[in-house]
């Protein structure tokens, strides 16, 4: 689980001052992390007062925070290949305005 927080950590960061990215979390985001902690939170509760309800509802919870980090991480890369493909782009503006006026 750890490199899944890892991983959602840099999904959210966001922002920067004087060239220092500044991490800002988006509550909708967060779901997911929140969601597997409380889920297996039940699930431990669930094991431990031999409630195979309370297991089986922490297991889902946990499950459903996964897809949600999940979706996080995709949505993260998405923008950062958008990102890479806008900064290629705009370098290569200038190159080509100068073949233009060649």
């Amino acid at each position: 689980m750890s490199e899944c927080c890892l991983e959602f950590a840099q999904c959210i960061t966001v922002g920067s001052i004087a060239g220092m990215r500044i991490g800002t979390i988006d509550p909708n985001k967060l779901r997911g992390l929140s969601d597997k902690w409380f889920g297996l939170q039940k699930e431990i509760l669930g094991t431990v007062i031999d409630n195979d309800r309370l297991v089986d509802e922490g297991e889902a919870q946990q499950e459903r925070g996964t897809e949600q980090l999940r979706t996080v991480r995709a949505e993260a890369k998405t923008q950062a290949k958008q990102a890479k493909t806008g900064a290629a782009g705009q370098r290569q503006k200038p190159a080509q305005r100068l073949k233009q006026t060649a």
